[in-house]
């Protein structure tokens, strides 16, 4: 999908400069396209308009896409898949135990911990965790959401 934007505002992006800088190209390019579509002197009388347009879509799709790569880059890795990540969360688990022995009652901690089980597909123990946040926080919407609570 990534690629296909990229490639797309890169064809925007060649267009747009075409229309812009090489008026014989456009000429070209009306006659390979030789349809409706296509009126040759209204096309080169407003290749400048049309030059933007074809900037401004490549910009958006370069945009697009760069927004795209950086999704798949913060995605939380599933645990159960990957040996590196399930230790990080196991980790990090150890660490909100010996902080939630101090602070029992700390929502945040509480819900890293449910988040964490869940990634780690202990159901059970993130289910618990949800219910402990609910009797600390009874309207913590978040909880009610993964306990499907009403």
């Amino acid at each position: 999908m990534i690629l296909t934007i990229y490639l797309l505002s890169l064809l925007f992006l060649v267009l747009g400069w075409l229309y812009y800088a090489k008026p014989d190209a456009v000429q070209k390019i009306n006659d390979f396209f030789k349809t409706n579509i296509f009126n040759d002197k209204h096309i080169l009388i407003k290749r400048r308009k049309i030059a933007v347009v074809f900037f401004f879509a490549s910009l958006i799709l370069c945009i697009t896409a760069f927004a795209c790569s950086n999704e798949e880059k913060n995605k939380i890795p599933d645990a159960r898949e990957n040996s590196s990540a399930k230790e990080i969360i196991i980790d990090a688990l150890v660490s909100y135990k010996k902080a939630l022995a101090s602070e029992p009652r700390n929502i945040t901690l509480l819900t890293k911990s449910a988040y964490a089980y869940e990634a780690l597909g202990e159901k059970n123990k993130a289910s618990s965790a949800w219910k402990t946040i609910l009797a600390v926080d009874p309207e913590n919407e978040t909880a009610k959401q993964r306990l499907n609570v009403k």
